[in-house]
């Protein structure tokens, strides 16, 4: 009987196998680093159990989004199918994901189609029957739409996503049976007890069932996966502001944004996901100042900046980048520069930040050819925007179901009109 770490390595290795990934010599490195680190880290039977979510997700043929979170910074996730987007062909970061001495399980999301979640669990039940499968109930002072859950005379409300699924069957008192639905009751979410904390999530997004309904009408050759990246019509959808049901860019206030910046990849739809938020709207003009008139004044001597900071017209809006920036300019390693960004991103007092500059300084000139004004200019881009960085992976997954959006309101107006229009999803 195989171990749990060669079940995962087998299931990885198939994975490459199926999508035809080439095993290069950085493929073969970043797959046996990240299985290492996962392996010491007792992380196996977790991984194991998300490639059968997503084995029943497929087998039910449920349309899912590239990736949710930082997941999909890990090329094992990206073979085991829990995500869709190439790490190693995005430039992403393993760290950004689990850290090498990391304890806590790592934060793995997955999104489907509204009101799927229990078909998953039981299909999943179905076929693994060693797994136990629990939904949560949690008290919510906050009023939300979440399904009512009755036990003892008290109203709870069953958590959106989160399920927990287990080998083992839970006997105590937090755990009850409500409409045929085993429940655990997680009475303090703060604290956190270890069976809560190991939770599988399953979010259902309502735009996949509507672009579910559209494939369902115009065949599997127009299947979101199969569709191009690159639609000039459908960039121009965005400029022009058609913007009525396309995912998360449903806003009539984007629409002088867009019309201005003319995104013509899903980079830059990514690009404008983020910088929508509050305080990086700031920076609106600046970005679109930078994709019409050139890079070259932030073209530091040290042309690893200008790389780096590149992607995103000179500014610093994704995680991932910030990462970049300390591991290249100032010889960081990967693993330290996520902990500065986890410390500095939860310090209210500016202790860490202080702290932070005193190093990354000290870095950049052992390891750069930056001069003092260079160094000045990057610290003060890092210092004021360092807290309103986003994850790219979530940023690019999410654009990527706009335009899945907008390409259907394009080429198939007809059929999008009527999914997006229609109450029964």
């Amino acid at each position: 009987m195989m171990t749990s770490q060669e079940q995962l390595k087998k299931l990885v290795y198939n994975g490459a196998r199926s999508k035809k990934l080439p095993l290069t010599d950085t493929v073969l490195d970043s797959l046996n680093y990240e299985l290492s680190i996962i392996e010491k880290q007792n992380f196996c039977a977790y991984f194991i159990t998300y490639s059968r979510i997503i084995e029943v997700c497929n087998e039910l043929n449920l349309l899912r989004s590239y990736n949710r979170g930082s997941a999909a910074n890990s090329i094992v996730n990206y073979c085991l199918d829990i995500t869709k987007i190439n790490p190693i062909e995005e430039n992403l970061i393993f760290e950004r994901f689990i850290l090498p001495e990391q304890i806590k399980l790592p934060d793995i999301d997955i999104d489907i189609p509204k009101g799927h979640q229990k078909n998953v669990i039981e299909k999943l039940k179905q076929k693994y029957p060693e797994y136990n499968a629990y939904f949560i109930a949690c008290l919510l002072r906050r009023e939300t739409d979440y399904k009512d859950v009755f036990y003892n005379n008290t109203v709870y409300k069953k958590h959106p996503w989160g399920i927990i699924i287990t080998t083992e069957k839970l006997s105590n008192l937090n755990t009850f049976l409500y409409e045929e639905q085993e429940y655990y009751l997680a009475l303090n979410q703060q604290a956190k007890d270890e069976i809560y904390d190991v939770t599988f999530d399953l979010v259902e997004q309502e735009a996949l069932n509507r672009l579910q309904i559209i494939v369902n009408q115009i065949g599997e050759k127009y299947h979101p996966y199969k569709l191009p990246l690159n639609d000039e019509k459908v960039f121009n959808l965005f400029t022009t502001g058609d913007l009525d049901n396309i995912f998360l860019f449903n806003f009539s206030i984007l629409k002088p944004l867009l019309a201005q910046f003319k995104p013509n990849s899903i980079y830059d739809l990514s690009i404008i996901f983020v910088m929508f938020r509050p305080r990086l709207k700031d920076y609106i003009p600046t970005i679109i100042h930078n994709k019409f008139n050139g890079n070259t004044h932030y073209f530091h001597s040290d042309t690893r900046v200008y790389d780096i900071l590149n992607e995103t017209y000179g500014l610093l809006i994704y995680q991932e980048t910030f990462l970049h920036l300390l591991n290249k300019i100032a010889g960081i390693s990967f693993a330290e520069a996520e902990l500065w960004r986890r410390k500095i991103m939860r310090d209210k007092s500016n202790t860490e930040i202080n702290a932070f500059i005193s190093i990354f300084n000290k870095g950049c000139k052992k390891n750069s050819t930056l001069n003092d004004i260079e160094m000045a200019s990057l610290t003060n881009l890092i210092v004021n925007m360092i807290n309103y960085t986003f994850p790219k992976t979530h940023s690019l997954s999410y654009s990527i179901i706009a335009y899945w959006c907008a390409y259907y309101k394009v080429h198939f107006r007809t059929h999008f009109d009527k999914a997006f229009s229609s109450n029964n999803i």
